[in-house]
């Protein structure tokens, strides 16, 4: 309170201020949270920095181990600037390693001449010298983070007077593809254990397919080792007592001289071999000795070997076992013997495996019955019958007589099917020399199995391969040897091998111009006898397991029509018979 003296009055100066209140939970919530992101930033922030820290301290370490190197090769003679192994031939190692400050270094130092194209390259090098100087790569790598990283530091070194040969020559590795055109980033690997000091390093080809390498000491015993991923690999071999005239045999190096040699390699092929049994005509017979092979009675029995009517039953059926190949080429021949004496009847149906009779559409006449045999079955589609089964429908006047079915079967074709375990050799045209008594030394001779799964996958050179095997015989290959393989090929053959039966038949199928058709549907018939085969990719199907006699010959294939031959002759192994298409 305060007063005016003058008038005596009195004011009130006590401003009305709002009155403060506690922080709530959301306040302390929501500024946890905002401190939170700031530091988890801030710490980003930090731990960016510290990794770029780090990379930039190794790197500097890095720099100073490749000054360190090169500038320990520039305070060494002219003629003492090599590596271990290399050429140029030195006290130099190709590769070393260290460790700065907990992080491992590795320091590779690679020396090679280098032949100026101021006065010309190679044969056109105005004096014949093609070491024109020396050209020294060190390069470090390293890896910080889980970051692999490198530095380089490349320098030219003259000779102190004129350019010289150096006492040696020069090695001109020219690497091709099958085709003759040069071939860059191939490996080239150079041996040589029989100079002082020994050679034994690598270098790659140039966009040329060109590997030269200048001053190499005079010698004649350098060993060549071409290869590149995924390609073949070619070399030079050593003359020994198997090998009597290797080629290509070592190379030599003379004094101002260029040696110059070829090799091809390129991308390799894939061979896949399957190994199969051939088809077989396999037969569901029965002849009711118990009912093994009954699915169904209604009113019939089995009794006294033969399928007949229950006792006091007028009327009966009875449906078999269903028939379902686990590979199945065709249907084959129905064959039924039946007893009717006079006042009864039975007929056979044939059904798909739910017991549904085949419409006449697929088989004719079969919803009438048959009561007279063989029927051919051949006719009918695997695609959409892949299995079968027999009805018989049975009837009497009396009870005192009765029809029976004696026994019935239906044949199939089966097959190919897998044949395990096959024991094989390939052997390659191409040869590296010949043996004390002339005879060529394949490159390639590779021996194997085609497993439990009957088939091997096997990765070859372009070349052209014989085939082997061994335990059983080959009936046919498809596609026919010697397999022909290109680069970066591939290609499946089928082995058919086994014990050949006593009496079979090879069918070819062809078009109008002489070309195999593969997938055609070949069917073999003769009284009593029925077997369809498809054939492979090379048109050929085979039918083992066969008697003696004439056959006649049909096949059928989409886009095409059918095609038959009459009156093939089989007794034992017989002849290739051709059937071509219009």
């Amino acid at each position: 309170m305060s007063g005016d003296r003058a008038t005596g009055m009195r004011y009130d100066f006590r401003m009305h201020l709002p009155r403060a209140r506690g922080m709530t939970l959301i306040d302390i919530i929501v500024g946890t949270a905002i401190l939170l992101v700031v530091f988890v930033a801030l710490f980003g922030a930090l731990r960016a920095s510290l990794a770029l820290s780090a990379l930039a301290k190794a790197k500097a370490a890095a720099v100073e181990l490749a000054n360190t190197q090169m500038e320990y090769l520039r305070g060494l003679s002219y003629d003492a600037l090599g590596t271990v192994g290399g050429i140029p031939a030195g006290a130099i190692a190709a590769s070393a390693s260290t460790t700065v400050d907990g992080i491992p270094y590795g320091v590779r130092t690679y020396i090679t001449y280098y032949d100026d194209p101021q006065d010309g390259t190679g044969a056109s090098d105005q004096n014949g010298v093609t070491t024109d100087y020396k050209v020294a790569k060190v390069s470090v790598s390293y890896s910080v983070n889980g970051l692999a990283k490198s530095v380089s530091l490349v320098s030219n070194f003259a000779p102190p007077g004129i350019e010289s040969s150096t006492g040696g020559g020069t090695l001109s590795i020219h690497v091709v593809d099958a085709g003759g055109a040069g071939l860059a980033d191939a490996t080239v690997h150079i041996v040589n254990p029989d100079v002082s000091p020994s050679v034994d390093f690598s270098t790659f080809s140039n966009s040329n397919g060109y590997a030269i390498i200048g001053g190499a000491a005079t010698s004649s015993d350098y060993q060549i080792y071409v290869s590149r991923a995924g390609y073949s690999s070619a070399q030079s071999y050593a003359r020994d007592a198997t090998n009597v005239n290797p080629t290509p045999g070592y190379l030599t190096v003379a004094k101002d001289q260029t040696t110059s040699a070829t090799f091809a390699i390129d991308r390799l092929a894939s061979l896949t071999l399957q190994s199969l049994s051939p088809a077989t005509t396999t037969t569901f017979f029965d002849t009711f000795s118990d009912t093994a092979g009954i699915a169904s009675l209604s009113g019939a029995q089995v009794a006294g070997g033969a399928l007949t009517l229950a006792s006091d039953s007028l009327s009966g059926s009875a449906r078999s076992v269903t028939i379902a190949p686990s590979v199945l080429d065709g249907w084959g021949i129905l064959f039924a013997d039946l007893d009717t004496p006079p006042g009864t009847t039975a007929l056979v149906r044939v059904t798909d495996g739910s017991g549904t009779p085949l419409p006449d559409t697929a088989l004719p006449g079969n919803s009438a019955g048959f009561t007279s045999f063989p029927v051919s079955l051949t006719g009918i589609a695997i695609s959409s019958y892949p299995s079968l089964a027999l009805s018989a429908e049975l009837a009497s006047d009396s009870t005192s007589t009765a029809p029976s079915v004696l026994d019935w079967s239906l044949s199939r074709t089966e097959g190919p099917s897998p044949f395990p375990n096959l024991s094989f050799s390939l052997t390659g045209a191409k040869t590296i020399g010949t043996d004390g008594s002339g005879a060529a030394i394949p490159k390639t001779s590779v021996s194997g199995s085609t497993g439990a799964s009957a088939s091997t996958t096997l990765s070859l050179e372009w070349d052209a391969y014989a085939l082997a095997i061994s335990g059983t015989t080959l009936i046919e290959t498809c596609t026919s040897t010697p397999y022909t393989l290109s680069p970066g090929q591939s290609q499946t053959a089928r082995l058919i091998v086994g014990t050949p039966t006593a009496n079979t038949l090879p069918v070819s199928v062809e078009d109008g111009s002489g070309a195999p058709v593969g997938g055609a549907a070949v069917t073999l018939t003769r009284s009593g006898y029925a077997a369809t085969v498809p054939t492979s990719a090379c048109g050929l199907a085979y039918f083992s397991g066969l008697s003696a006699g004439t056959y006649d010959a049909t096949a059928s294939a989409p886009g095409y029509a059918t095609t038959s031959l009459s009156g093939i002759s089989v007794a034992g192994h017989a002849a290739v018979t051709t059937l071509s298409f219009p």
